[in-house]
């Protein structure tokens, strides 16, 4: 038994003397950054609204005879054949939405050479002008409405075409 008693003391010796390796830690994983939120789209802000006024002849014959204006007949088509004032452009009501991308690049050139966008109808029962002015006004272009309409530039003698 002494013989098994000194071979356990000569086994604990040689282990003191080899090196102990530390248990080594579970391998760990490679830490992964979840993505950034999206952050949520916000549609681009909407025009400032434009400004609806009303215009009257004395105002608008001089910028009419100079070509100082960007004028539109709003009146349907077929009145046209009435009679317009010299110059507008006819734009009917019912047509808007049809020509609204080929009449802005209009609109807008006019706003920055200085020159007024008008608007009108046959007469001041007619609501299509101020309908029209304020839909152009809601997408940012400021407009007037000639009181009275084309009825009003007729009794007042002013010529037509």
């Amino acid at each position: 038994m002494k013989a098994l008693v000194v071979a356990g003391i000569a086994l604990l010796a040689s282990c003191q003397d080899s090196k102990v390796l530390a248990p080594q830690a579970a391998p760990t994983r490679p830490q992964v950054t979840p993505p950034a939120p999206a952050k949520p789209r916000t549609p681009p802000p909407a025009p400032a609204a434009g400004v609806v006024t009303a215009i009257d002849l004395t105002a608008l014959f001089p910028l009419q005879q100079a070509g100082g204006l960007l004028l539109y007949d709003v009146r349907p088509g077929f009145v046209l054949s009435f009679g317009r004032i010299p110059g507008a452009v006819s734009w009917p009501r019912r047509e808007f939405d049809r020509h609204l991308a080929a009449r802005e690049p209009e609109i807008r050139s006019a706003a920055q050479a200085g020159k007024p966008v008008v608007l009108y109808c046959t007469d001041a029962a007619c609501p299509d002008a101020r309908a029209m002015a304020e839909l152009l006004a809601a997408r940012g272009h400021d407009v007037s409405v000639l009181s009275g309409g084309y009825a009003a530039w007729k009794d007042a003698g002013l010529p037509t075409e």
